[in-house]
C-alpha cells in the first residue's frame, strides 16, 4: 500500500510544490509530497532521490519507507523492498499498511508463512483491515487455494468497494468510475484522469453485490487490463456493468480476449507480424522431457503471468539452466515462449512501444539496449546521444521511419485486438517484419524527464493524453 495525499496528474501540481518548498525548503511533508508527485509523473529516479532526501531529514519517516520500498519492489528488488519495509514496521509497530507491504514483500520472497503471520497481525490491529484481507487473498491464491482466497476477497471489499479521489475543480465534474482488480493487472490510468476536470470513484468489482447501487458516474473506464491475472476479476466486470447505463472504455469481454497465449496465436497470422509460440503449462510439465517431446528448442523464455516491467522473466539458454530459472519464477501455470532474437547489426535490442486509442495509433517510445530483455528505465537511452536522435525521429514521423508496411501490421493488430485503449510492443526483424512482444491494455505512458535533454519526448507524451482525455470525455457525452 502506498501512502499520498493525492494522485498528481500534471506538471502543474508539481510547479505548485515547488513554490510552496522555496517557501519552506526543510518542510519534510511538502518534501515527500514532491517526492509523491515526481513518483506519480513516472519520474522514478528523481522520485526515488526525493524519498531519500526525506528520510535524510527523518529517517523514521512511514511515508517515504513505505514508497521507497513499493517502488524498488516494483523494480524486481524484493530484497531491498523489504529492508525498507522491514524498516518502517520498526519504527511503525501500529502500521496496518507496515505490517502489509512487509507481508507481501516476504510473500514474494516464498515465505509464505511468515507473509501469512504479518497479514494477521494487520487484522490484530484492525480486524476490518480491507489490505490485510485482501493481502491473505493473492496469498491462498498463490498457493493453490481459491476457496479460501475467494472468501479473502469477498472479506476484504464487503464494507467498502469504492474510494472516491479527490476532485479540484470549479464546475460540475466529469464522473469516471474507474475499474480497479483485487488481482492487480490494472493499466496505468492516473496521468489520464485530470482531477481538475474529472472526479474519479475507484471501484473494486470483487466488492460488487447482486442490486447494489453503483457510484454515480458519467462513463465506466475498465481499468483492469491483466486477462491472465485477473480473469476472475473481468468476470465479475461482465455482472457489474448489468448496473449502469454509462458507456465502457474497454469492455471486459475485449480484455479477456487478450491473454497472451491466446493474443499470440491471433496476431501471429497477420501478413507482416512474427510472434513467438506461446504455451501456458503447469509448473510440474515443465521439464527438460517434457520440453523437448512437445517441440521446445532454446533459447527459451520463462514468464510467470500478470507480472510486468520484466518481473519473474527469465532467458533459459540450455536445458542445464531450466532448473535455476523455474526456481526464480513463481507460480503453478508459467508461460513458454520462443526467444525471437532482433538484434541489429551493431548488436543493439530495439522495443517499439504504440498505444492504440480509439482506434488510432500513437508512438510511445523507441528504448535500445545490449540485453534481450528490453524496458525504457533500464535501457541505453539516457547514455546515448544518437539513441535518442533515433527516438526523436520516431515519434516525429511515425510512419515515415516504420514504413508503409509496418505501419500496416500495427493498423491490423489494433483492429483484432479491438481496445479503447491498449498497445502493442514490438521490434523488427532483417526481413521487415514486426516482431510481437505483447499487446494488451497495460501498456503504461509516463512524461518525459523534466529535462532539456528529454524535451523531444514530451509532444508525442502530450498527444497521448490529450487523445485519452477525449476519449473520456467522448464517452461520456454520448
Amino acid at each position: 500500500m502506498r501512502i499520498a495525499a493525492r494522485h498528481y496528474t500534471d506538471d502543474a501540481h508539481l510547479a505548485e510544490i515547488d513554490r510552496r518548498l522555496a517557501q519552506t525548503p526543510d518542510a519534510v511533508e511538502v518534501l515527500f509530497e514532491r517526492a509523491c508527485a515526481l513518483e506519480d509523473l513516472g519520474w522514478d529516479e528523481a522520485a526515488s532521490q526525493a524519498y531519500l532526501a526525506v528520510l535524510q531529514r527523518d529517517p523514521r519517516h512511514l511515508g517515504a519507507l513505505t514508497n521507497l520500498g513499493l517502488m524498488v519492489a516494483q523494480r524486481g528488488d524484493v530484497t531491498s523492498a523489504r529492508a525498507f519495509f522491514a524498516q518502517a514496521l520498526t519504527h511503525h509497530p501500529l502500521s496496518t499498511i507496515a505490517h502489509v507491504n512487509l507481508a507481501q514483500a516476504l510473500l514474494d520472497q516464498g515465505e509464505v508463512a511468515s507473509a501469512e503471520a504479518q497479514y494477521t497481525a494487520a487484522l490484530t490491529l484492525d480486524r476490518d483491515f480491507f489490505a490485510a484481507h485482501h493481502g491473505l487473498g493473492l496469498l491462498y491464491e498463490r498457493i493453490g487455494d481459491p476457496v479460501r482466497a475467494e472468501a479473502s476477497f469477498e472479506r476484504a471489499f464487503e464494507k467498502r468497494a469504492s474510494w472516491v479521489l479527490p476532485y479540484a475543480g470549479a464546475g460540475p465534474p466529469l464522473r469516471v468510475l474507474l475499474l480497479v482488480s483485487a488481482r492487480g493487472g490494472d493499466i496505468v490510468t492516473h496521468p489520464f484522469l485530470d482531477d481538475r476536470i474529472m472526479q474519479t470513484t475507484m471501484f473494486v468489482p470483487e466488492g460488487f453485490r447482486a442490486g447494489m447501487t453503483l457510484p454515480p458516474h458519467d462513463v465506466v473506464f475498465n481499468g483492469i487490463g491483466d486477462a491472465d491475472r485477473c480473469r476472475k476479476s473481468l468476470e465479475r466486470v461482465r455482472t457489474l456493468l448489468d448496473a449502469s447505463a454509462a458507456n465502457v472504455i474497454n469492455a471486459p469481454e475485449r480484455v479477456l480476449a487478450t491473454g497472451r497465449a491466446a493474443t499470440a496465436g491471433r496476431l501471429g497470422a497477420i501478413h507482416g507480424v512474427v510472434a513467438p509460440r506461446t504455451e501456458g503449462l503447469a509448473r510440474a510439465a515443465i521439464t527438460v522431457d517434457a520440453l523437448r517431446e512437445r517441440g521446445w528448442t532454446y533459447p527459451l523464455l520463462l514468464r510467470a503471468p500478470g507480472y510486468q516491467a520484466g518481473r519473474y522473466f527469465e532467458r533459459v539458454d540450455d536445458p542445464a539452466a531450466l532448473e535455476d530459472a523455474l526456481a526464480r519464477v513463481p507460480g503453478d501455470l508459467l508461460f513458454v515462449i520462443d526467444f525471437l532474437d532482433t538484434r541489429s547489426v551493431g548488436g543493439g535490442v530495439r522495443k517499439y512501444r504504440v498505444l492504440f486509442i480509439d482506434g488510432r495509433l500513437y508512438p510511445v517510445h523507441l528504448a535500445i539496449s545490449p540485453a534481450w530483455k528490453v524496458h525504457y528505465f533500464s535501457s541505453d537511452m539516457h547514455a546515448r546521444a544518437d539513441y535518442r536522435e533515433e527516438e526523436a525521429r520516431y515519434l516525429a514521423d511515425m510512419p515515415g521511419v516504420l514504413g508503409p508496411a509496418v505501419v500496416a501490421a500495427l493498423e491490423e493488430i489494433a483492429r483484432i485486438v479491438g481496445l479503447d485503449y491498449g498497445g502493442v510492443d514490438f521490434g523488427i526483424d532483417a526481413a521487415g517484419n514486426v516482431t510481437l512482444f505483447e499487446a494488451n491494455a497495460t501498456m503504461a505512458v509516463y512524461p518525459p524527464i523534466a529535462d532539456e535533454m528529454w524535451a523531444y519526448r514530451r509532444p508525442a507524451y502530450d498527444a497521448v493524453i490529450a487523445a485519452v482525455r477525449r476519449l473520456i470525455a467522448q464517452r461520456a457525452s454520448s
